[in-house]
Formats: structure tokens, C-alpha cells, sequence
């Protein structure tokens, strides 16, 4: 009988550890489980979110990108312009000055030729006329 007594005092110990220790595993093992799934839904929920941010936030740059570009291109576009215009102004102030040059040069060189002609003739008539030695009037 002290057999059946060692044997039931074991059993009576024993199988409710166990059963409580294989309980205690399979409630943590499914705790686990479900916890590993509630983390991979967040981790697929906050994925989800930060493609979204990164997909708006790249349409957002895209666009900015483009309308800086288009500023750019108007800014410049505009910049040619006026130097077109600035150029074009040099230009016809150039022209202007030049036949203002032209022309009085050819002005001065009648005039040259107009004193060289009359000199002796000026100076005949001043000898003729002798004005210098004449009373005031």
C-alpha cells in the first residue's frame, strides 16, 4: 500500500502541476499569438498610414517642384525679355548718336567749306570796305 500511496501522493501532485503548466503554456502561447497578430494589424495599420503620408507628401513636392519650375521659367522668360528690349534700346541709341555724329560732321565740313570759300572773298570785301577804321554809326 505504500506504493499505491507514493504513487497517489505523486499523481495528486504531479498532474495538476502539469495540467496546470500545459493550462498555463497553451493560454500563454495564445496570448502570444494574439498579441503577434494585434502587432502585425498595427504594423500593417501605421504602413499603411506612413505610404499614404509619403504618397501625399511626394504629390505635394511633385507640385511645388512644378511651380517653382514654371516661376522659373516665367521669371527667366521675362528676364530675356527685358534684356531683349534693353538691347534693342542700346541699339537705337546707338544708331541715333551715330547719324547724330554723321551728321554733324558733314555739317562741320559745309561749314569748313563754306568758310574756306568765302574767306578770300570776305577778306576782299573787309579790305574794300575797310570796316575796321570806320566811326561808329
Amino acid at each position: 500500500m505504500e506504493k499505491f500511496n507514493f504513487w497517489l501522493t505523486i499523481a495528486t501532485a504531479v498532474l495538476p502541476a502539469a495540467i496546470s503548466a500545459i493550462i498555463s503554456f497553451l493560454a500563454s502561447r495564445y496570448k502570444n499569438r494574439s498579441d503577434i497578430e494585434s502587432l502585425e494589424k498595427k504594423f500593417n495599420h501605421e504602413m499603411t498610414t506612413i505610404e499614404k503620408n509619403h504618397s501625399n507628401d511626394l504629390e505635394r513636392l511633385e507640385k511645388q517642384y512644378q511651380h517653382d519650375f514654371e516661376a522659373m521659367e516665367k521669371n527667366h522668360f521675362r528676364e530675356l525679355e527685358k534684356m531683349k528690349e534693353a538691347h534693342t534700346l542700346e541699339l537705337e541709341n546707338i544708331q541715333k548718336q551715330s547719324e547724330a555724329e554723321v551728321n554733324n560732321t558733314v555739317a562741320q565740313g559745309l561749314m569748313t567749306m563754306l568758310g574756306s570759300a568765302m574767306t578770300p572773298a570776305l577778306s576782299k570785301y573787309l579790305e574794300e570796305n575797310d570796316v575796321f577804321n570806320q566811326p561808329p554809326k
